[in-house]
């Protein structure tokens, strides 16, 4: 394992372009890639690079503003070897916006009347049409709240493995005049809910807390999120599981058509993750969870 630095800088707010702080800090194309929907540079680096400190030292002497992520990375052999891991969808290409106020129908007699964690969802997965986009050339994509998407012949893997606590739906496109129209994808949809995670978990914070105690949690990026599990908590897991606590920002106000809604996170085993490798999908980070005594 080791930990992976993200940094994001606003090119707009760097005097004379990105590239006045990228040389000095000897960071070239092969750290840094350009966000040209955000204009913005990103630049990965090893916790350990030695151009880390530098970079930041640079953009601080400078008075230039910048975004910070860490996350750890693990070898091959590290992630066959995991209980569970998260599945997190990270592509610079972006989520396809979806969810209740595209159409998606959800069942809310079990939701937290306050921030709507727990909300069912009972219908196809409806996403917005002009952002059809983000879907173009991928197997596999997430929208923005954590939905997963398959394409169909990943889908068709993933059952004939016989993965378990797996199921599917259909997935369509809003067109603002033309109705909805069936795209070749299918939503993955897990079954099986985990139990809360344990308290020795890390990089989690709580943004808006909620009395239900359920959500709004956020990854905490200047610090790698470590989700944690007691061994009796991984004693009866599915292939494909979410997590009793529900992520990202609420928006609920009772009328779900309006709202903005948490998220579970999806955390599989390894055999789904070879899956998606064979498959040649990018776009994932996968990250172990620990299992711990209490």
């Amino acid at each position: 394992m080791w930990t992976e630095v993200e940094v994001m800088i606003d090119n707009r707010r760097v005097p004379g372009g990105p590239q006045t702080i990228l040389g000095p800090a000897g960071c070239g194309p092969d750290v840094a890639a350009l966000d040209e929907v955000a204009d913005a540079t990103i630049i990965t680096l090893d916790e350990k690079d030695e151009r880390l400190p530098l970079l930041l030292n640079l953009l601080k002497e400078r008075g230039i503003r910048w975004f910070e992520k860490r996350r750890d990375r693990f070898t091959d052999e590290e992630l066959q070897a995991a209980r569970l891991l998260v599945m997190e969808y990270w592509s610079l290409e972006g989520k396809i916006f979806a969810g209740p106020r595209v159409g998606t129908k959800y069942d809310m007699s079990e939701a937290c009347g306050r921030c709507g964690a727990g909300a069912r969802q009972t219908s196809a997965l409806v996403v917005e049409a002009d952002e059809l986009r983000h879907l173009e050339g991928r197997r596999a994509a997430a929208t923005c709240y954590e939905d997963m998407l398959v394409d169909e012949k990943l889908a068709g893997a993933l059952a004939e493995s016989g993965a378990t606590g797996l199921e599917f739906r259909g997935v369509f496109a809003a067109f603002e005049k033309r109705g909805h129209f069936q795209l070749p994808y299918r939503q993955l949809c897990a079954t099986h809910v985990m139990p809360r995670m344990s308290p020795r978990s890390t990089g989690i914070e709580v943004s808006q807390p909620c009395p239900c105690g359920r959500s709004c949690l956020m990854t905490y990026h200047r610090t790698p999120a470590r989700l944690a599990y007691r061994a009796a908590d991984v004693a009866d897991i599915r292939d494909v599981n979410v997590t009793w606590e529900w992520y990202g920002y609420s928006k609920y106000n009772g009328d779900v058509y309006d709202s903005v809604l948490p998220y579970p996170l999806f955390l599989v085993t390894p055999k789904v993750w070879r899956i998606y490798r064979d498959a040649g999908v990018t776009g994932f980070d996968w990250l172990p969870i620990r299992v711990v005594d209490a």
